[in-house]
């Protein structure tokens, strides 16, 4: 080992620098002798999760030369600092060798599976273990593409975002995801109580501090997973729980943890396989939940007694290799369904697995690069089940004219990729369902799109993507596989609900005639696609302009490009109507309870059919609407008249009083708020346990749903369905900034308008926010007043704050429009 004083991340730079195999193999060598000679097992890990790695006293002087010596009466905290260093460090030159070991693999035309590794130790247990990453390496169909690290927390996962970069730099179709033990039990202490005679697990697990770690890690999870379905949806994710590992007297985690507590050892792990089991049904539940998911047990499969383990935390490399198994075995079963079942030793597509090759050739499932979309209705007959026109704007904008628009669009940016695109019409006329599916039969085509758009009332919204739903095991994976893609592109392109999100697998089912299995090749994968609801007036508005067909046909050929350059379906099981349907719009007609006021009893075909459907109470804006109606009746009750700026609106709903007087500026923020509780998850959301926490603070002006407004850039473009609603366990940061800003607002006798409360830090990050924003605690508010300039109303927030320090103690700035708040110091 060398003593020369360098950084070796010069190392790593020079590694990531190389490009001829040479090069790379010369780099690797590099890269595994520093390893091999600067470091070793330490009697403890610098974290929970993490590995138990330690320098040698050549590296750290070499590496780190002012870490040498502690300070007097700081020698544990300079072992945490110096193991911390060590691991970072073992970790970097780690990822730096699967880096380069991967580009050696995929050098010269590699065709098998591109995976991205994102966890922890289970994952990235450099130097001392061979962990599940390296078993799934040794497959010389996987190469393997690692950011992960050992002592990782998923929440920094989900915050620093090294995934997204790395599934594009690897071109991956999978990544492994592993995470949640640092996070959940980083400190198992903290999370239980004492022993007691009699005492099972769930008696000595503090919930109050258990259940907020746990919450932040499955929303965690859930930032993950959106970011990839979002950014690539033909990428699968696959995630795993953890085995059930042994306390140790000695150990440097359960065991110390259990004794403090006087828990005995079987009672120990007992309390953490009620624990573990709870994470895994989570995990699981994601994977019903979650298109791009899948959940990989590893219970009962890593195990085999006390002796299988290395320390209290990580099984020795065959149990790792059991668990590579379980992993492996789910990655191949989606090689096959993406293939054709024709090859278990690679994923074959048209297109080289290294982005390589004529894109037309994308044959996934196909015999034919044939893409075939189908403009809806035409013409001015009935004919063979097709209408000739069903959806109208509300200026008379006709479907069928937008559909053929789009369909020609499409066809030119596809035909520019190199692909042989096909349409059922190309003037203003009608064919039968089955005709129109015909020109994809005889083709036999890879993929055949019928395009539409929706209409019900003139305010429903959304776009879905549908599957039929008598589709059984023949082409059944591919037909899904495209609902996901081309759901997922126009989603994120045009920021309209997911009206597919509460599908089973993202995928919703219907007897829509044109896309009928009998009608069509076995190996074409056929979807019926709504954009969007044409009968809601700026949606009509916007139709009418190139740009945004421009936008729609540019996502539909995107989604359909993704699905054929190979994505991992899986099959989800459902049923339905054997009643033919030519769209969205029909179905409506049929059954409107599936488009609107459905409640979560109303299900069919196995999902949830309505757009706003979170709970039995109906749609979160009427339980919002409710609450306020509620809300205000009892404030008038309480004080005998309305406060200024409450006058209920005579044709607006209920909801409109949350701002208070009717001005442009209420119009403005009524709108978005109600369409934007369509775009994020309220499933689990207890709104009845926030009203009561909001409502017990005894504001005069505000009500519970004005804390939940998501801010206006999650309504629509690249920050469009970022942001959330607040864990639970971030509820009572808000109550000074909220008893703060009511004060504000009886003191300038106006309206107030919050524009941002809580930010999700996938929000936060989108849109510029400081890393260390107080709107990510929930504890900061951005507002402005109906009168008076931003100076007034800075002015007026400082002699609130300046009057009461020891409430509202935090920070205050005044910017163009809007005035903040924080109470971080209260």
């Amino acid at each position: 080992m060398a003593t020369a004083k360098h950084d070796f991340q010069k190392v790593i730079e020079k590694a990531d620098a190389a490009s001829t195999e040479a090069e790379l193999t010369a780099a690797q060598a590099e890269l595994r002798k520093l390893m091999n000679e600067g470091f070793m097992a330490a009697q403890k890990s610098a974290a929970p999760y993490a590995g138990a790695i330690e320098m040698t006293e050549a590296f750290r002087e070499a590496y780190f030369p002012g870490a040498l010596e502690p300070e007097a009466g700081v020698e544990a905290g300079f072992r945490r600092t110096i193991g911390g260093m060590a691991l970072d460090a073992a970790n970097a030159l780690a990822n730096a060798e699967r880096r380069v070991a991967f580009r050696l693999k995929t050098l010269f035309g590699f065709k098998g599976v591109r995976i991205v590794e994102e966890g922890d130790s289970w994952t990235q247990y450099p130097i001392l273990l061979e962990d599940i990453a390296d078993h799934l390496g040794k497959n010389a169909d996987f190469a393997i593409f690692s950011v992960g690290a050992a002592g990782d927390l998923v929440a920094d996962m989900a915050r620093e975002k090294e995934y997204l970069k790395a599934i594009k730099a690897a071109k991956a179709t999978a990544m492994v995801l592993s995470g949640g033990g640092n996070d959940l039990f980083g400190d198992l202490g903290k999370v239980l109580l004492g022993f007691f005679p009699g005492a099972g697990p769930e008696d000595l697990v503090d919930e109050q501090r258990f259940r907020p770690l746990f919450d932040e890690v499955i929303a965690s999870y859930r930032v993950i997973l959106s970011d990839v379905a979002r950014e690539f949806p033909h990428v699968v994710v696959l995630g795993h729980g953890y085995d059930l590992p042994f306390p140790e007297k000695d150990g440097n985690w359960i065991g110390p943890a259990l004794q403090d507590k006087g828990i005995p050892f079987d009672v120990g792990r007992e309390i953490l396989r009620f624990l573990m089991d709870r994470f895994n049904t989570a995990l699981q539940a994601l994977d019903a939940e979650i298109f791009n998911f899948v959940f990989c047990d590893l219970r009962t499969q890593v195990d085999r007694g006390a002796n299988s383990w290395f320390d209290e935390l990580h099984p020795k490399n065959a149990g790792y290799g059991r668990a590579a198994a379980v992993i492996e075995k789910e990655i191949r079963a989606r090689m096959r369904a993406t293939a054709g079942a024709e090859s278990t030793q690679g994923v074959e597509r048209g297109a080289a697995a290294d982005g390589s090759g004529d894109s037309a050739a994308g044959q996934r499932g196909g015999r034919s690069g044939v893409i075939v979309i189908d403009p809806g209705h035409g013409g001015t007959a009935t004919v063979g089940g097709s209408s000739p026109n069903n959806a109208i704007g509300p200026m008379g904008l006709l479907e069928k004219h937008v559909t053929l628009d789009v369909a020609k669009r499409s066809r030119e940016i596809l035909q520019a990729r190199g692909f042989d695109v096909r349409l059922t019409r190309e003037d203003d006329v009608n064919s039968a369902l089955s005709a129109r599916a015909g020109v994809a039969k005889s083709a036999e085509a890879a993929v055949f799109v019928s395009l539409h758009f929706n209409g019900f009332n003139g305010v429903v919204q959304g776009t879905e993507t549908f599957v039929h739903s008598a589709l059984g095991a023949d082409g059944g994976d591919r037909s899904r596989a495209l609902c996901r893609a081309v759901q997922a592109e126009m989603v994120a392109a045009l920021g309209h609900s997911d009206r597919n999100r509460h599908a089973a697998g993202g995928v919703k089912l219907g007897s829509f005639g044109v896309i009928r299995p009998a009608h069509h090749h076995p190996q074409t994968a056929a979807v019926l696609h709504e954009v969007s609801f044409m009968d809601v007036a700026d949606e009509e508005a916007r139709l009418e302009t190139v740009s945004y067909l421009r936008r729609i046909a540019t996502a539909l050929a995107d989604g359909i490009e993704t699905y054929l350059a190979g994505s991992f379906g899986t099959e989800r099981g459902g049923d339905g109507s054997d009643r033919d349907f030519g769209d969205g719009f029909e179905l409506g007609i049929r059954h409107p309870e599936r488009i609107a006021g459905a409640t979560e009893s109303d299900v069919s075909n196995g999902h949830r059919i309505a757009e706003s459907a979170p709970g039995p109470r109906g749609s979160f804006v009427q339980t919002l609407a409710q609450s306020e109606a509620i809300y205000v009746a009892g404030r008038q009750a309480s004080a005998g008249q309305r406060a200024e700026g409450d006058e209920p609106s005579e044709e607006g709903p209920l909801l409109r009083e949350v701002f208070g007087a009717r001005t442009a500026q209420v119009e403005r923020n009524i709108g978005p708020l109600q369409r934007l509780f369509g775009r994020v998850e309220t499933t689990g959301f207890d709104f009845a346990a926030f009203e009561a926490l909001v409502l017990g603070l005894g504001l005069r002006h505000f009500s519970p749903a004005e804390f939940l407004v998501l801010g206006n850039q999650n309504d629509a473009g690249s920050c469009a369905g970022k942001n959330s609603l607040p864990l639970q366990s971030l509820w009572p940061n808000i109550r000074s900034t909220a008893r703060m800003i009511d004060e504000i607002r009886e003191r300038l006798g106006a309206p107030v308008f919050i524009s941002s409360a809580y930010r999700a830090p996938a929000y936060n990050a989108c849109i510029g926010g400081a890393a260390a924003s107080q709107h990510m605690r929930f504890n900061a508010l951005d507002w402005a007043c109906g009168t008076g300039t931003p100076s007034d109303w800075f002015a007026v927030a400082k002699a609130v704050r300046a009057d009461n320090p020891g409430a509202f103690s935090g920070f205050i700035d005044v910017y163009d429009t809007f005035v903040h708040i924080d109470t971080r110091h209260a």
